[in-house]
């Protein structure tokens, strides 16, 4: 007697179990903030002093990274004075450049638009020295390239070019201080993310207090204390910002000190709690600063933002608080501590940064070119290991770890390293202070290799500004040389990040790295796939099933998953149909 075989009543109980559960389920909508950026120089500034701002705005971070003091202020200012006597003295630098053709009065109304302009600099050598092609070889040997050249499997292309040299774009936003707000349609709960000038620095709006009033804050994943102006502070000390007190009925104050150094300033005060909307979630009684003293980087009436957001792990904090994004899981407004973050570029004609609470916005990303990374640090920074960094395919460095920061403009590296990477830049020279130029007209591919997958940076990101007024000459080089923690880390700034979306999950303490698909001629992979599995670094690519799985489902069950799985769409003429392609039946 032929007994009939389980499977089949199996099968369509698990069909008719979908279809009483499959009442539809509206997926989450993206809590969105659409990001904004700050200006690059000031009006008359040289080029030279413009980036040297910069460059000591990220000495002063990666002293904060190591947890050291930063250097003093008459350090600076010697160095300050040294390189205003080199640039007087050099005559192929004494063309300014960005300076308008405007009237006083226009000037001057200029001057009193909000834009963030840290002071200081640091000090470039009397002369260039070009990087010949002799000492390319430096820190590489064919057994350490060949490594490096293997361990990527895709390299993530980009489509900008540097034809025309830099950018008529790019000098009008710097001639422009003002904020440029995004264009892009927002999904449920999404906020504007600004972007302002020329690609430095990232600003996003939130709501505080009862009734509500709404801050211009910088976003920040190198740090992770959130802060704000307090009432009691005055414009003297605080400037003319928004600011945060007793005229909210919902805010409590406490008497816990609270001070912050950053790269670019320092802020003090006291820690309070009060009502917090994020792209449309609320916290209730959210801890965080607010200041009764900020320097001249923060409080000055050229600053476009009002406070700060920390973006970093919490471990980070200063005083010990929750993140927005860690209190927003914590009373279950989120599911996971997850940050989608996609930076704009003026460069794009378009702003289309975006920060992303609780998920990714997957149609932002190439899931084909995905590399999870785990944290190398447990000192509350997004540091990744980071195999290779390379110029038109061939590694210039190997084995090194990255600091991935939203709050620094530039990259900053080793001077090995950065040294080694410039070699292979035809035209490249060292200008001192750990400055290097290239040709403005460059297109030659800078790429980082994470995991399996090297990402190009965009050829307009690696030009920072003209030295002179020839667009099409000598521009300073965006990577710059410094020690950040040690000899084998660098500091990722927005010069890389413009050109990934990245993901952090405090949860889980990773970081991904995808291809974006939302830019003009967006990246995309150069390889047909991308390898699966876990490299050696810890490091997993989440693009393709695994193959050759070592268990293999039997056809029943297979069509018992893919019947369930139309039946839970709706569709039970396709259930029915898979349990019978599948051999529903065993005689």
């Amino acid at each position: 007697m032929i007994s009939p075989s389980p499977l089949p009543l199996l099968s369509l109980f698990l069909i008719l179990a979908a279809f009483a559960s499959a009442a539809p389920i509206e997926p989450e909508p993206l809590h969105k903030l659409v990001l904004r950026k700050i200006p690059t120089a000031r009006d008359g500034e040289h080029p030279l002093e413009v980036f040297e701002r910069h460059q000591e705005a990220a000495i002063k971070r990666m002293h904060y990274f190591k947890r050291m003091a930063p250097p003093d202020k008459e350090f600076f200012r010697k160095r300050h004075m040294e390189r205003r006597q080199m640039i007087e003295d050099n005559p192929n630098l004494d063309k300014r450049m960005w300076i308008p053709a405007v009237s006083p009065d226009e000037v001057k109304a200029n001057n009193q638009k909000r834009t963030y302009w840290p002071d200081g600099g640091w000090t470039p050598g009397n002369t260039s020295t070009p990087l010949g092609n002799a000492a390319k070889e430096l820190r590489k040997g064919a057994a350490t390239q060949a490594a490096a050249a293997a361990a990527a499997t895709a390299t993530i292309s980009a489509s900008g070019s540097n034809d025309e040299g830099f950018s008529q774009a790019a000098v009008d936003a710097l001639n422009d201080n003002t904020l440029t707000n995004s264009s892009s349609t927002l999904i449920t709960g999404g906020l504007d993310y600004v972007i302002e000038s020329n690609d430095i620095g990232y600003l996003a709006d939130i709501t505080l207090g009862t009734p509500a009033k709404t801050f211009l804050m910088l976003m920040d994943t190198g740090s992770a204390d959130t802060w704000v102006p307090s009432t009691e502070c005055g414009q003297a000390n605080c400037g003319a910002h928004q600011a945060l007190g007793s005229d909210s009925s919902t805010f409590q104050a406490s008497n816990t000190a609270f001070q912050v150094t950053y790269g670019s300033g320092d802020v003090a005060g006291q820690l309070a709690a009060d009502t917090m909307t994020i792209a449309g979630m609320t916290l209730v009684n959210h801890a965080m600063g607010v200041t009764t003293q900020e320097s001249v980087q923060f409080s000055g009436a050229n600053v476009p933002f009002d406070g700060l957001m920390g973006l970093a792990l919490s471990t980070l904090s200063n005083q010990g608080v929750s993140t927005p994004i860690e209190s927003l899981k914590s009373t279950g407004v989120l599911q996971n501590t997850v940050l989608g973050i996609a930076l704009g570029r003026v460069n794009d004609g378009d702003n289309n940064g975006e920060l992303v609470f609780g998920q990714a916005d997957d149609a932002k990303i190439d899931a084909a070119t995905t590399q999870t990374l785990k944290l190398t640090s447990t000192d509350g920074f997004w540091q990744v290991a980071m195999s290779a960094v390379s110029v038109d395919g061939q590694s210039a460095v190997t084995g090194k770890q990255a600091i991935l920061d939203t709050g620094t403009s530039l990259m900053v590296a080793p001077e090995a390293d950065a040294t080694a990477v410039h070699q292979q830049i035809d035209g490249a020279a060292d200008v001192g202070g750990g400055m290097f130029s290239i040709p403005c007209t460059t297109n030659q591919a800078v790429s980082m290799t994470f995991g399996n997958v090297a990402f190009n940076i965009d050829a307009r990101d690696m030009i920072f500004q003209p030295l002179t007024n020839d667009l099409t000459g000598d521009c300073l080089s965006s990577l710059s040389a410094g020690t950040i923690k040690d000899d084998d880390t660098w500091l990722l700034g927005d010069t890389f990040l413009k050109n990934v979306y990245m993901t952090t999950n405090a949860d889980d303490g990773t970081v991904q790295l995808s291809a974006r698909t939302d830019t003009p001629g967006s990246s995309s992979a150069d390889t047909a796939a991308v390898s699966a599995g876990t490299s050696g670094n810890g490091t997993t690519n989440n693009a393709a099933g695994t193959s050759g799985s070592k268990s293999a489902s039997s056809s029943a069950t297979r069509a018992a998953q893919t019947a369930a799985a139309a039946a839970s769409t709706g569709s039970l003429l396709g259930a029915l149909a898979a349990l019978i392609a599948g051999g529903g039946s065993t005689l």
